[in-house]
């Protein structure tokens, strides 16, 4: 079993759903009942799939071919593997600092929880963005949105793990995690940008691209 961290940094404002609205807000983010943003596993390893069926189709017109399509041994949509990637959900901090602070506000809440909510825990880390439609340079009357956004600079931390694969399959990882470049809603609104990093990437890539251009 290979154990490997992946740091995931917001380049731009970045807007992760929740799929909650409030009287307030149109559009919430994702965060756990303390108020700390999180990027749930589920969504983050969609994202690396598709991610790494790009880096494959790319390979495949560069004129690369593969007996066993790499993303299918390490993802298996459509077929099994005894690989197996495993993807936690990530946190603001590492997962031991993150659970300390976890501990740090549960005392907090249960001490002075009439001073303190988890909207002002959120509000460290996120803002929010209003927009509005125009039509022939006017405001369109009740197309007024605002929702709630991670800010450029957030940075979440993962610990994966990688089952019965070896550096083969942590060399697409690395190209699927360098080559995901987006996240989240309103994309075409500039939100969304993102940076993905792993252990030894640099490394990874550098002996794939020598593999691949012998």
């Amino acid at each position: 079993m290979a154990e490997f961290n992946v740091t995931i940094e917001a380049a731009s404002p970045i807007h992760l759903s929740s799929g909650a609205a409030d009287v307030n807000l149109d559009a919430d983010i994702v965060r756990d009942r303390f108020g700390l943003p999180y990027f749930p596993a589920r969504r983050f390893k969609g994202l690396l799939y598709e991610s790494a069926v790009e880096v494959e189709e790319m390979l495949t017109l560069a004129g690369h071919s593969f007996e066993a399509s790499p993303v299918e041994t390490i993802f298996h949509h459509a077929s099994t593997s005894d690989v197996q990637l495993i993807v936690p959900n990530f946190y603001v901090k590492p997962y031991d600092e993150y659970q300390k602070i976890r501990a740090e506000w549960e005392y907090l809440e249960r001490e002075y929880g009439s001073l303190l909510r988890p909207t002002d825990v959120l509000e460290t880390f996120a803002s929010t963005r209003y927009q509005t439609r125009l039509e022939k340079g006017v405001a369109k009357d009740g197309s007024l949105h605002n929702m709630r956004v991670l800010d450029a600079g957030v940075k979440f931390f993962g610990r994966l793990q990688l089952l019965n694969g070896g550096d083969e399959h942590l060399q697409w990882i690395a190209l699927a995690l360098r080559n995901l470049k987006s996240a989240g809603s309103k994309r075409n609104r500039g939100f969304g940008r993102i940076n993905c990093r792993m252990d030894r990437d640099d490394e990874l890539i550098e002996t794939f691209l020598k593999g691949a251009l012998t």
